[in-house]
């Protein structure tokens, strides 16, 4: 997945749907091509995220292994191209300062779970089940209500198995 700042539909007609995606200032043109890099067997998410600092992230006694995107690049690329990930594994965004934190599902290849938290950890938004967009034309974006200073993406159906629900704290260990 991928963080959005703000996607504005601006014009409509029979033949014509333009759509303009407004990043970070730091994202680049090459960001916008599909550049989807697909890996075989068990260690998909490992052999793409090797160049990533991993955090263990402890929600109620289980740990995920995290792969941390504290760069406006490593933000914008997320988990897109990824094929697959296990249960005990994720990506967290760690972000400058708190703010509306808006992601899509754009790039990628399976289901996610999402939970927001906000600087002291608290889980303050969930999006679950979220499948990915089959259209940049069609792609939601998912936000919180509230600023969330860090963004949590799990395998689809993780918060359900392991009861995370809002106002739930959870640990960030640095390792």
């Amino acid at each position: 997945m991928k963080t959005v700042g703000l996607v504005i539909l601006v014009g409509i007609s029979i033949a014509t749907i333009i759509l303009v995606v407004k990043q970070s200032p730091a994202a680049s043109a090459n960001h916008l091509v599909n550049n989807i890099v697909k890996y075989n067997g068990e260690n998909d998410f490992l052999v793409k995220l090797s160049q990533y600092r991993n955090l263990t992230v402890t929600i109620d006694r289980y740990n995920i292994s995290a792969f941390v995107a504290d760069t406006d690049d490593k933000r914008t690329k997320g988990l897109s191209g990824v094929e697959n990930m296990s249960e005990n594994q994720g990506m967290l965004f760690i972000f400058n300062y708190p703010s509306k934190q808006g992601f899509w599902m754009k790039e990628m290849m399976f289901p996610l779970d999402i939970i927001w938290l906000d600087s002291n950890n608290s889980v303050i938004h969930i999006e679950k089940k979220l499948q990915p967009c089959m259209s940049v034309l069609f792609c939601s974006v998912y936000s919180p209500s509230s600023d969330a200073k860090y963004v949590l993406e799990t395998i689809s159906g993780f918060t359900d198995l392991h009861s995370v629900n809002e106002g739930d704290k959870i640990k960030i260990n640095s390792n």
